[in-house]
Order: C-alpha cells, then sequence, then structure tokens
C-alpha cells in the first residue's frame, strides 16, 4: 500500500473515530512496549545489590575450612568490633539471627504468658505475629503518619504492659522519633515498661547523627536497641542483626542471644562488613537520601499524600484509589510496590527508594496510574 492510499482509507471516516482508533493503536503499541520492559519490584525492603566480593569471600572461606566445627557462642570478634564502632563495651552487645529474632526472644522473656505489648500501628506486622506467638496480648494504638505522638504513646501504656514496640524510622511510614523525643517519652514511662527499639533502617536518616537514640541506653537501662545487616549491608541472606542495652542489663542480653551463637558463615561476612564496607555503606546512604529528596519534591507535584520518609521507602497513598488498587495499577506498568493491607492502613502502598533509575521509573509508573492509564493485570 503506498503512502496516498494509506491516507485515502480515511477518507470516509469522522474526526472521532479517527482519533479513537490512534488512541487504540497508541494503547497497543504501549502494551507491546511494556511486555519488553522487565517488571521492576519495589515491594520490599533489602537492599538490591550483593554485597562486596571481600564479604562474600570471608564466608566462603569459613564455609570451606570450618564447617566441621562449632561457632563461637559468643561472637567475640563481632562484639568487639561493633563495640569499637559504636564506643560502647562488648558486654553491651548480644548478637542474633537478624533483629526480628532478637525482638522474638525478647517478647518471650519480658511478655510471655498474657504479658501486655505496645505496638503503634501502622508498622511491620511481624512484632504483632511474634508477641501473639509469645502468648502477650498486643495493643496496637493508632499513630500519624509523622511518627508517634509521645503524649499518646505514654496514655497507652496500663498497669499490664511489659514492653512497647517501636521501629525508628518506622516500617512503612518511615517516620522517625528524635533522640529528643525518645528521651522525652522513656522518662515518663514506669519503670516496669521496656522498650525495644528497632534501629534496622537508621543508616538512612539524616536528621542527627546515628548512634543519637543508642547513646540513650545508659540513662535508661530498660531500652533495648535492635539494628540489622539485612538493609544498607544488603546481608538480609545470613540473618545477620544485633541488640544494644545498658551495662546494667548484661544478664538480658546474654539471654536474648542465641543459646549456641550465630552460625561461623554468619559471623564472618558481619565482621568483614563492619571491615571493609563503610564506603559501600555510604555510598548506600547518599543514593536514598539524593533519591529520596527527589522523589518527595516530585510527588508534592502529584495529587498524592506520601510521608516525610527518613528511610528508604515512602508510604503514599492516591486520591481515589485504594492501596490494592494502586498497587495493581502500578503492577500494570511493570512496577511492584507493597500493598498497605498488609503493613496497617488498606489506603496506602510502600515503594522502595533506590536509585535515579527506580525513582523515575516509579514516578512514570504513578503518572500513568493517576491518569487511569495504568493496565490492571489479568489472570495469567
Amino acid at each position: 500500500m503506498g503512502l496516498l492510499d494509506y491516507y485515502r482509507q480515511f477518507d470516509d471516516i469522522g474526526e472521532s473515530e479517527y482519533n479513537k482508533m490512534l488512541r487504540e493503536r497508541r494503547a497497543r503499541e504501549k502494551a507491546l512496549a511494556l511486555e519488553r520492559v522487565p517488571t521492576l519490584d519495589l515491594s520490599g525492603t533489602e537492599w538490591p545489590e550483593l554485597p562486596s566480593a571481600e564479604v562474600v569471600s570471608a564466608s566462603v572461606y569459613q564455609a570451606r575450612g570450618k564447617l566441621n566445627g562449632y561457632p563461637d557462642a559468643e561472637a567475640t570478634q563481632v562484639r568487639r568490633a561493633l563495640a569499637e564502632r559504636h564506643n560502647i563495651r562488648g558486654v553491651q552487645i548480644a548478637v542474633g539471627n537478624g533483629a526480628a529474632e532478637l525482638v522474638r526472644s525478647a517478647l518471650y522473656l519480658l511478655a510471655a504468658h498474657d504479658g501486655e505489648v505496645v505496638i503503634p500501628r501502622p508498622t511491620q506486622p511481624v512484632y504483632q505475629a511474634l508477641a501473639t506467638r509469645a502468648g502477650a496480648r498486643v495493643s496496637e494504638p493508632g499513630q500519624p503518619d509523622e511518627g508517634p505522638d509521645v503524649d499518646a504513646l505514654a496514655r497507652s501504656v496500663t498497669p499490664r504492659t511489659s514492653v512497647l514496640v517501636l521501629c525508628n524510622p518506622n516500617d512503612p511510614t518511615g517516620a522517625y522519633i528524635p533522640s529528643d523525643r525518645l528521651g522525652e517519652l522513656l522518662s515518663r514511662l514506669p519503670d516496669h515498661v521496656h522498650v525495644l527499639l528497632d534501629e534496622s533502617y537508621v543508616q538512612f536518616q539524616d536528621v542527627e547523627p546515628e548512634d543519637s537514640c543508642m547513646s540513650l541506653v545508659e540513662a535508661f537501662p530498660r531500652l533495648v536497641l535492635l539494628r540489622s545487616f539485612s538493609r544498607v549491608y544488603g546481608l538480609s541472606g545470613i540473618r545477620a542483626g544485633y541488640a544494644v542495652g545498658a551495662p546494667s542489663a548484661t544478664a538480658f542480653l546474654t539471654a536474648l542471644a542465641p543459646a549456641l551463637g550465630v552460625n561461623t558463615l554468619t559471623q564472618a561476612a558481619m565482621l568483614q562488613a563492619l571491615r571493609v564496607g563503610d564506603a559501600d555503606v555510604r555510598r548506600r546512604r547518599e543514593t536514598v537520601i539524593e533519591e529520596r529528596t527527589r522523589l518527595l519534591g516530585a510527588l508534592a507535584a502529584l495529587p498524592v499524600t506520601a510521608s516525610r520518609s527518613q528511610a528508604n521507602f515512602v508510604w503514599l497513598h492516591a486520591d481515589g484509589l485504594s492501596g490494592e488498587q494502586l498497587a495493581a495499577r502500578l503492577e500494570g506498568s511493570r512496577v511492584l510496590v507493597a500493598d498497605g493491607r498488609h503493613l496497617g492502613d488498606a489506603r496506602y502502598v510502600r515503594a522502595a527508594i533506590r536509585d535515579r533509575h527506580a525513582a523515575d521509573r516509579l514516578l512514570w509508573a504513578l503518572g500513568e496510574a493517576l491518569t487511569g492509564n495504568g493496565r490492571v493485570p489479568g489472570p495469567a
């Protein structure tokens, strides 16, 4: 068909029908283009890159030569390296199989068999699951997206409360409680209440120095901090974390640690990450802060509500759409996010913040979703 013949076929077609044909054609072209675009998974919070080759090699070396022997039950070298990093004593540290396992141990020790655990929502559902498994009663007061209200949290504690669990920065909202506000809260809590402060995302906040809240353990011996190697260190697969408490809490910290210690491969990776991983941590932190600032600025121009996150993700909802609907539309544009139904608020979704490419993909997919252009995926 020649060029003139191609255009003559439209002579008898009205303008509205012609425009409809063009729209359908563009939709088909877009659908074909999307099928060639790989899906971007922003639903998780772990770091997407592999750890450095030196960290991997440290574990491989142990696997080849030490699997037949028991690990150091006290993780002596890891605790020494952490103590030097945080300028505390080794007896203030318990090394465990991830922050969540240390939270689990603490809940069994402090609130098992009908103790009360206060867990402000929205937050990670694993805390509620662990408390329930320990046989504790769970109280879940609501908290605003900008972070817990100190007065409201203090009022939520009852004579039966054994533990208050806080995630800081919070997952999924990204809200951060500065150390001065945390200190105010701790000073108002009764002596029978322990505070478990999960700082798995603390390296991504730029409000204050990283160990500002950790410095409060000296003044508040019922404060226990949890740190993870799963996020900024990129070691989710080896399950590595540690707890920090007051010098007077040594017996409690010892009880938190696994009875026979953390496995040899995990200890080797943790130690090597502490020795050589600072440059990677600094690069990842700076990338997240830069892209978070840019992303939040761009979101302010869209019909969405987004929290002022201090973590490596953003918590947002779109006017007129549930979290489930927004997640489905974003999936239609090959971007996966976490549906807020499972994180405490069905209106929202949580999307990870990574590099510039990921932020641009998310913004483009949001634009498509908010204009109704995002394809809702059908059955496979």
